[in-house]
C-alpha cells in the first residue's frame, strides 16, 4: 500500500507544473477528453487482464494519476472558458457540490459493487464512467482554442517559474490554503481512522458517517458560497475558512463522543467548502487564462506534497507521542503556520 501511495503521488510531485504549462499550451476541451479515455483504457486493463505482478499494477496506478495531471489543471481552467466572470462562483460551487456528492457516492457504491459482484466488475463498472465522461465532455463548447503563441517562453521548468511570479496577494491565498487543509485532512486520516476503528467495534461504520457528515458540510458550504459570498472579502474568506476548517481535526484526540466528533467533522466540512470555491473562483479571475492550468498544477502539486508529508508526519508523531497527544499537537502546528504564512498581505 505505502508503494501504491508512492505511485500515486511522484507524478504530480516531480512533474505537476511542467505538465501545467504544456496544458496551458494545448486545447483544454480535448486534454479533457483524451485523460478520460485513456484512464478509462488503463482501469479497464486492470480488470480485464489476468492477475498482473504487483510491479505492473504499480505501473498502471502510475500512469492512471500521470493523466490526472492534465485532467485536473484543465478541467479548473476551462471554468472560466466557458462561464462568464459574474458566475464564476455559481460555476464552482456547482462543480465542488457535484464532485463531493459523486466522490461519497463512489466509495459507497463501490464498496457494494466489489462485496456484491467482485472488485473485477466494480473495476469495468469505473472504466465505464470515465469513457462515458470522455463522451459528454466532447460536447463542451468553448471560444478559446490553444494559447501556444501567447506563452512566453518554452516548455520547461523556466516558464513555471515566470509563471509563479504571478502568485500573490489573493492567488497566494488561493494556492496555499487548500494545501494546509490538505494536510490536516492527512493527519486526520492516518491517526483519526485508526483510533475510530481502534476504539469501536463498528469502526469502518462510524468512519463512514463521520466522510458522510464531513461531505455533507461541503456541500452545505459550497451551496452557501454560491448564494452568498462577496468576492470583495475572499481573502478573508480563504484566511478564516481555512482555520476553520483545520481546528475540528484536533476533537479526533480530545474527545471519543461520537457526536461532538460528528459535528466536528461537519463544521470542517462546511468551512472547506468556500475555501475550494474561493481558491478556484480567485485563480480564474487574477490569472490570466494561458497561465491558469500550470498555476492550478502548482496548487494540485503543493496538495499532493503535503498529503505525504503530513501521513509520514502523522504516523512518526503517534509512535512518539501516542495518537491523541499527537493529533492535538500536530493540528496547533498546522494552525500556527498557516497563521504565519497565510496571513492576507493584499
Amino acid at each position: 500500500l505505502s508503494k501504491l501511495a508512492l505511485a500515486m503521488t511522484l507524478p504530480s510531485l516531480a512533474l505537476g507544473p511542467l505538465v501545467g504549462t504544456l496544458v496551458d499550451r494545448a486545447n483544454r476541451k480535448w486534454v479533457l477528453v483524451a485523460t478520460d479515455a485513456a484512464r478509462g483504457i488503463l482501469v479497464l486493463s486492470l480488470a480485464v487482464l489476468p492477475i498482473l505482478p504487483l510491479s505492473m499494477v504499480y505501473v498502471i496506478v502510475g500512469l492512471l494519476y500521470f493523466a490526472n495531471l492534465f485532467f485536473l489543471p484543465a478541467r479548473c481552467a476551462i471554468v472560466s472558458e466557458i462561464v462568464q466572470r459574474n458566475h464564476l462562483v455559481r460555476a464552482n460551487s456547482v462543480l465542488s457540490i457535484g464532485a463531493t456528492v459523486a466522490t461519497l457516492a463512489g466509495f459507497a457504491g463501490g464498496g457494494i459493487i466489489a462485496a456484491t459482484m467482485g472488485w473485477r466488475f466494480a473495476l469495468v463498472i469505473d472504466a465505464a464512467t470515465y469513457i462515458f465522461s470522455a463522451a459528454v465532455l466532447t460536447a463542451i463548447r468553448t471560444g478559446y482554442g490553444h494559447y501556444g503563441s501567447e506563452m512566453a517562453g518554452s516548455f520547461s521548468f523556466g516558464t513555471v517559474k515566470r509563471i509563479l511570479r504571478c502568485i500573490h496577494g489573493p492567488t497566494r491565498l488561493a494556492v496555499l490554503a487548500p494545501a494546509f487543509m490538505t494536510m490536516a485532512g492527512s493527519i486526520a486520516y492516518v491517526i483519526g481512522v485508526s483510533m475510530i476503528e481502534k476504539n469501536y467495534q463498528q469502526g469502518t461504520m462510524y468512519v463512514g458517517f463521520m466522510v458522510g457528515l464531513s461531505g455533507l458540510g461541503m456541500t452545505i458550504g459550497c451551496t452557501m458560497t454560491a448564494r452568498l459570498l462577496d468576492l470583495s472579502t475572499r481573502t478573508r474568506t480563504m484566511f478564516i475558512g481555512s482555520f476553520i476548517c483545520i481546528a475540528p481535526v484536533a476533537m479526533l484526540g480530545l474527545t471519543t463522543n461520537m457526536i461532538l466528533l460528528g459535528f466536528a467533522m461537519l463544521i470542517a466540512g462546511l468551512a472547506a467548502g468556500p475555501v475550494f470555491v474561493t481558491s478556484e473562483t480567485t485563480v480564474q479571475e487574477d490569472i490570466p487564462r494561458r497561465r491558469q492550468a500550470t498555476v492550478f498544477a502548482v496548487r494540485d502539486m503543493l496538495m499532493k506534497g503535503v498529503m505525504a508529508g503530513g501521513s509520514w508526519l502523522a504516523a512518526s508523531a503517534a509512535l512518539a507521542f501516542g495518537s491523541r497527544q499527537a493529533i492535538v499537537i500536530l493540528t496547533g502546528l498546522i494552525l500556527a503556520t498557516a497563521a504565519l504564512i497565510l496571513r492576507p498581505q493584499e
